[in-house]
């Protein structure tokens, strides 16, 4: 045992296990909205989008969305004309609705006929706050024009103090306030400010003014997109899902125990590969918790295929040992060769799924990817040298 304790790839195996177990104790493990319930909301765009239209469109929205601080929204493409939008429990869902129903075509025209400036003549957008309104405070979004776009204005509204500004976004009248004598002098102005209310704001009115400022965070988009429906995923049914889950990876533990225990019947053998079984999805959850990773079903499908693969591993490991007793090290160097080969195919297969693939398709690939790399660099050498030293006895 001391000799086994010495060897570096029980080193590393060891102290895999222990960073893993110490990651999800502190950290946790991040489910997806399958588990823990939430909503998904699918879009569909007023016309079949090529694909830079497409990836475009995902990613301004994911931009949208991304600068409300809501954080965890998965947003993907599905076909030519539909975009899936994924939301925790967590979040609020009316707003988003709201800030994903905008295409975010904005405009000002000076006295509802002279355009002055366009979504596109903003260099900067804050985020929606309390601003100064004449002798009082009011809520709304600051944002700053292009010195070309100021300039402009400053020459179109020149003299014209007291005149509306009607501002629009998506062709709905959001705001129309009255200039005052000081942007009238001639003199560019770049800081703007669009008022949803009084301050303080309703729930509603902070929604429209996050509405706003996402909207001319991101720019507009290249297409109309709809609400073509949406549906909840109940917290509930997630635990009970959840459960399932682990209920069927335990008896999967005990099916494999059983066919190695009749294929070999030597527990010698059965104990070593049901714990670097056991080890790989500890380790493959604590990569998962340490990246941030959310495991859902998929994920949890690309574990099974991961340690499914490694049993296949070790049971050519132990199948080489028993031919070669006598030349015990050359034999495992040779199933080796064979698990090299077996997981170059299967991570090629794996590869464009994760790079190319949307939703669903990632977390199977790429925890199927993690597991077959802690299987050869980690697990798999762990086993090796435990079944070495067990055959050498």
């Amino acid at each position: 045992m001391k000799k086994l304790l010495k060897d570096k790839r029980i080193v590393i195996f060891i102290l895999a296990i222990l960073f893993s177990s110490i990651v999800i104790a502190v950290k946790g493990i991040h489910y997806g909205v399958d588990i823990t319930g939430g909503t998904v909301i699918v879009l569909k765009t007023e016309k079949p989008l090529n694909e830079r239209d497409m990836s475009m469109t995902v990613e301004i929205i994911k931009n949208r969305l991304d600068a409300t601080g809501l954080g965890n929204i998965e947003v993907y493409s599905r076909g030519n004309n539909e975009i899936i939008v994924i939301v925790p429990a967590s979040a609020d869902v009316d707003t988003i609705i709201k800030i994903l129903k905008q295409q975010g075509n904005f405009k000002a025209l000076l006295d509802n006929k002279t355009l002055l400036y366009t979504g596109r003549d903003i260099a900067n957008v804050e985020f929606p706050t309390k601003v100064p309104s004449g002798n009082t405070v009011a809520y709304g979004v600051p944002f700053s024009l292009k010195i070309d776009a100021a300039k402009r204005m400053a020459e179109l509204v020149k003299g014209k103090a007291y005149h509306r500004v009607y501002l629009y976004m998506d062709d709905k009248l959001i705001s129309a306030p009255v200039l005052s004598p000081e942007l009238t002098s001639g003199k560019p102005s770049p800081n703007q400010v669009i008022t949803v209310g009084p301050y303080p704001p309703t729930e509603e009115e902070k929604a429209e003014a996050l509405a706003i400022y996402t909207a001319l965070k991101s720019g507009a988009l290249p297409v109309k997109v709809d609400i073509e429906y949406t549906y909840s995923i109940s917290p509930e049914f997630g635990r009970e899902l959840l459960k399932g889950i682990y209920i069927a990876i335990a008896l999967a533990f005990i099916a494999v125990s059983l066919v190695v225990a009749f294929r070999y019947r030597s527990p010698k053998l059965v104990f070593p590969i049901l714990l670097t079984c056991f080890s790989e999805i500890l380790i493959i959850l604590g990569i998962a918790s340490l990246i941030n990773w959310r495991i859902d079903l998929p994920s949890f499908a690309g574990i099974v295929a991961a340690v499914g693969t490694g049993v296949d591993n070790q049971i050519v490991i132990a199948d080489e040992a028993l031919k070669g007793i006598k030349r015990l090290k050359a034999s495992i160097k040779r199933a080796f060769f064979v698990i090299f080969a077996s997981a170059s195919t299967s991570i090629a297969a794996m590869l464009p799924l994760f790079v190319l693939g949307v939703g669903l398709l990632k977390g199977f690939a790429l925890t199927t990817i993690i597991g077959i790399l802690i299987g050869i660099f980690i697990t798999r050498p762990a086993y090796a040298k435990i079944v070495e030293e067990l055959f050498k006895k």
